[in-house]
């Protein structure tokens, strides 16, 4: 019985099979198959690895040492600068087909290009761009980058890029933790990178230098530096010295409001006459005063962004408009800016953004010194 139940699953699962096949080739297609592909690119990994690790005998039958590898655990706007770099360059935005989310990455810490940079450019070795600093050093910050790969530049004239060596693909997870510490990451070789040179354009998460048949990552990057040459100094010349800083306002719209009300005869009229009205018309009256309490709040907060703009825009060597985002505690965000200016002049800055600050039914959030992000 047992032989003959087995039979008849077996069948069953053939059947479903054929009269599926379609469908399950699509299904692996579009959800397996950049997986396999990942895991047979894993083995190969571990392989070269497992290969790397027997050390071959010399004729006097002395081993000769294994190389350096690291490996490291994983997973898986801001802005960019423009042009973006050239042949090469790969962002997961800019990715048609992402790459499947992994576990662990295999790394090598070296800084000169390897084997694995020329030939085929599915398997050619990265170089993940932090940023474009000023300075001609080849310099190495150590293991601080993502998953703790060395960082190191690569210098053209009086540029460098700032990479670290990576397979040619995005950093993807659906851990949302690992992607954090990643950013994180990401921010603090930049700032770093700041701190040691001063002037940085910092790019975006996952820009990504590849490589192809003929050139190799590295010379990518310093090809891209040579192309792009004059059009990152000038802007290292607009950003040079200075830093980004961060200003919200805030209002409050029930004190807001209130002034409004208090202030403003037309509604204070308005307001009057609905007390002595009935229920019903009452009610119409209250939706004519809602109105008008709105229209004014619209004005208000047009004449109050125009004048905290002009009052803020002497402090700073150039300003950016951001999008407003929603707040809390009752508060609405009224002005979003990034500011550009010396980091020695953010004193005066700040000592307007108190007097706007004192304001009754307002407030001011003040951030940085940034790499300034936001004017590359």
């Amino acid at each position: 019985m047992k032989e003959i139940i087995e039979q008849l699953v077996r069948q069953e699962i053939r059947d479903i099979l054929a009269e599926n096949e379609d469908t399950i080739r699509g299904i692996v297609k579009a959800s397996l198959l950049s997986k396999l592909r990942a895991a047979i690119r894993d083995s190969a990994y571990k392989a070269l690895d497992d290969l790397a690790g027997e050390p071959p005998e010399t004729e006097d039958n002395q081993q000769v040492a294994k190389p350096d590898v690291i490996e490291a655990d994983g997973g898986a706007q801001e802005p960019k600068i423009d042009p973006s770099p050239g042949p090469g360059y790969r962002t997961s935005a800019s990715s048609q087909e992402g790459p499947t989310p992994r576990d662990a990455r295999h790394q090598t810490s070296d800084i000169e290009p390897q084997a694995s940079d020329l030939g085929n450019p599915q398997s050619a070795m990265g170089r993940y761009l932090y940023c474009v600093v000023e300075g001609s050093e080849e310099v190495s910050f150590g293991k601080i980058g993502i998953e703790e790969n060395e960082v190191y530049t690569i210098p053209y004239k009086d540029i460098c890029g700032v990479v670290h060596n990576c397979p040619a693909e995005p950093y993807k997870s659906e851990n949302e933790e690992i992607m954090k510490g990643w950013v994180m990451a990401h921010q603090n070789v930049i700032d770093r990178a700041w701190e040691r040179f001063g002037g940085v354009l910092p790019l975006g998460f996952d820009t990504i230098i590849q490589g192809d048949e003929t050139t190799s990552p590295k010379e990518n990057m310093e090809n891209w530096l040579k192309d792009d040459y004059d059009n990152l100094k000038e802007k290292m010349g607009k950003i040079g010295g200075r830093a980004e800083y961060g200003v919200q306002v805030f209002w409050y719209p029930k004190i807001i409001a209130k002034n409004i009300i208090e202030e403003s005869p037309e509604i204070k009229k308005l307001n009057e006459e609905i007390k002595s009205k009935p229920k019903g018309l009452a009610y119409m009256y209250k939706q004519k005063l809602e109105d008008l309490i709105k229209k004014e709040m619209e004005g208000k907060a047009d004449q109050d962004f125009k004048e905290f703009f002009e009052r803020i825009k002497p402090c700073a060597d150039d300003l950016k408009v951001e999008k407003t985002k929603k707040a809390e505690d009752g508060r609405q965000m009224l002005m979003n800016l990034s500011c550009l200016l010396p980091k020695e002049a953010s004193k005066k800055l700040g000592e307007e953004l108190e007097k706007i600050d004192a304001l009754e039914g307002f407030s001011v959030r003040y951030t940085g010194p940034w790499p300034p992000y936001s004017f590359v």
